[in-house]
């Protein structure tokens, strides 16, 4: 007899979606959306739909692996415990425990894969990679801006006059957003699109802008020039609830809409349209995407955006807001990563490669690897290489063996999202989730919190009492059972809502800044402009594919693996370098040169070679060995797009 199982993707999306899943005689037969869930409303996206086809691929790894020079050896739990504990032992008697780096991010959102973090906190502490991949220079700008950072629900654009997406492409990072954006439309909505890249959508568009890449924070600065002369401003908002602004005017007179032509290619009349539209057809919600502050000025960027917000009083109504990621989750739970055992030592993520090859007092010696493939996704694939070659003693948790596990010297298979139990939440949703185990792990497969609770006992660390998972969950969940009667007898039923979060972010207007108040941008970082390279006349975009996530996924299309990754190439660009769809190209960047076949698509602008992110190194792939490794203006965000490269025909 089938049964259905309720849970969630745990993917690191915006979506969240909430999944039934059919299980008959202990085997997962069909996967679909939860049509009860009021944002995700029953339909899954294309990754969400490989779920099944991962959970039983027969690559899948099942049983613990010990390199013996250049072979595999399976072995038990046992031995892969003792060799795991006597290594990570005498590594930290030798150096300390900072000599163990821990590399875990977003592969999974589980709240109980924490229990990684845990186990090296109670072992002394680790050295930890610090800043972010993904958003970390526009999350310190808007921690500059507002104080702290909270987002509009998506059911709130319904109450938008203009919606600007900016940077961010939904029909492939965001799938249900769409139907919002299609509502808003119908409901006369003007939708604007400011994007290097064409941006496939449902619903019309009635401007569409492509600056340069990196061009961004001068096109929002011409913008609020525009607004500012032509007196679109809301001064009962600006007096009442900002600060700087006067230093912000002077700022933005300097980028006049020809100066922000010849900057970012945009016209300066349709510079003017976007100002008049934004400004005068309100309420007006941005959304921004990522990818517009994955350059060195990606915080000033962010920062000139988030000011348009704030100049036309577009913050705290509906319909509103400079939306880009929320910290509503922040004290919601116990921390489960334990962070007052132990001390970290924090390596720059952007550059981690290099940061690791430099360490001293002590060295990096063993990196232990959990919820992520840095030597695929990192920057500076070089680098990355080297250090993980030159470490002592390398583990890596997965499903499968990644470009990082295949550097290891202990592999240890870990369970799918539907073989254990947890409790899911993002940043980007306002929906907290119960995963229930559907199936039971095959083989030897074991859950992360498993694994690290029981090396942690063989190692008589303290901090890891015996406790079921669901008691670990309990304990977590204690904060938002006292105050808000959450149980997970409750969650058990459905996702439950965030009981603070409302529609419409600082809807009482109080920031969180040290005056209170919405502070603005002052110029006092990066001036946003656009810089190229001799040699390199073009900027390379790694954008995520509408299929894969990150790394996720490419293993599965094994017709792909001996095919060279795509670069795509405006027409005009590909002419005038003698390329023709379908060649054989090499792409080349400061950092290194990979192979490609050119894709000649209207879809990219001229200034642009864009190559999707992802696919495997032992897959042809490896497009990081051409991003660089260096730090942005804030919040330690990794600027991959910031990269000059060239293409040449072979």
């Amino acid at each position: 007899m089938n049964r259905t199982v309720r849970t969630v993707c745990p993917l690191d999306c915006p979506d969240s979606c909430s999944l039934l899943v059919e299980v008959s005689a202990g085997r997962a037969v069909k996967l679909r959306g939860d049509p009860g869930h009021p944002v995700t409303r029953g339909f899954i996206c294309s990754k969400g739909q490989k779920h099944l086809r991962r959970l039983y691929d027969p690559y899948r790894l099942q049983t613990p692996l010990l390199r013996r020079g250049d072979d595999w050896q399976p072995v038990s739990w046992d031995t892969a415990y003792q060799v795991m504990a006597r290594r990570l032992g005498d590594i930290a008697a030798r150096d300390g425990s900072r000599a163990i780096l821990h590399h875990d991010t977003s592969g999974h959102n589980g709240l109980l894969r924490g229990l990684a973090a845990r186990f090296f906190n109670a072992l002394g502490g680790a050295t930890v990679p610090w800043g972010s991949l993904c958003w970390g220079s526009g999350y310190a700008a808007q921690q500059l801006d507002f104080g702290a950072l909270y987002a509009h629900s998506w059911e709130d654009l319904r109450n938008a006059g203009t919606i600007v997406l900016w940077g961010r492409d939904p029909s492939r990072t965001n799938l249900h957003l769409l139907p919002f954006l299609r509502e808003a439309t119908q409901q006369g909505a003007v939708l604007m699109v400011i994007n290097p890249a064409y941006v496939e959508l449902p619903a019309p568009v009635r401007l569409q802008a492509s600056p340069r890449p990196g061009t961004d924070g001068a096109l929002a600065l011409g913008m609020a020039a525009v607004i500012i002369r032509d007196n679109l401003v809301n001064p009962y908002f600006i007096a009442n609830h900002t600060t700087g602004f006067d230093r912000f005017k002077e700022l933005a007179g300097e980028f006049t809409p020809d100066r922000v032509e010849a900057l970012t290619g945009v016209p300066a009349r349709v510079v003017e349209s976007l100002a008049h539209t934004y400004a005068g057809n309100g309420p007006s919600a941005i959304l921004l995407g990522y990818g517009l502050q994955r350059y060195v000025n990606g915080g000033t960027t962010v920062r000139a955006i988030d000011a348009l917000a704030a100049l036309t009083g577009n913050i705290g109504v509906p319909g509103g807001g400079a939306n880009y990621v929320s910290q509503h989750w922040r004290g919601f739970f116990n921390d489960v990563t334990g962070a007052e055992m132990g001390s970290r030592r924090r390596l720059s993520w952007p550059r981690l490669g290099r940061a690791i090859l430099e360490a001293d007092s002590p060295p990096v010696r063993s990196i232990v690897v959990t919820r992520s493939n840095p030597v695929t996704q990192l920057p500076d694939t070089n680098a990355v290489l080297e250090a993980f070659r030159r470490a002592e003693f390398v583990v890596v948790v997965d499903q499968f063996m990644t470009d990082t596990a295949g550097l290891a010297h202990l592999v240890l298979p870990c369970t799918h999202f539907l073989e254990d139990d947890d409790l899911v939440y993002s940043s980007w949703s306002n929906y907290l989730f119960l995963a229930n185990q559907a199936v039971p792990p095959p083989g030897q497969c074991k859950p992360d919190y498993r694994i690290f609770s029981e090396l942690a006992e063989i190692m008589e660390l303290p901090g890891f009492p015996r406790l079921t998972p669901y008691q670990w969950l309990a304990w977590a969940l204690e904060p938002a059972t006292a105050k808000y009667g959450i149980t997970l007898e409750q969650l058990r039923q459905g996702p439950v809502r965030h009981p603070e979060m409302g529609p419409v972010a600082w809807a009482d207007k109080k920031f969180k800044t040290p005056s209170g108040k919405f502070e603005f941008y002052d110029g006092s970082y990066v001036s946003p402009g656009y810089l190229t390279t001799p040699g390199y006349p073009l900027c390379l975009i790694t954008p995520h594919h509408r299929d894969y996530l990150h790394s996720q996924y490419y293993n599965l299309d094994r017709e792909q693996w001996s095919s060279l990754p795509e670069v795509d190439l405006h027409p005009a660009t590909a002419g005038a370098l003698g390329i023709n769809h379908g060649d054989t190209v090499a792409v080349v960047s400061p950092a290194g040169r990979i192979r490609a076949a050119a894709r000649v698509t209207g879809a990219v602008s001229p200034y642009m070679a864009r190559i999707f992110q992802g696919k495997w190194i032992q897959q042809q792939g490896g497009v990081n060995f051409l991003t660089l490794g260096q730090e942005p203006d804030l919040g330690l965000g990794t600027p991959y797009y910031d990269c000059p490269c060239r293409v040449e025909r072979i």
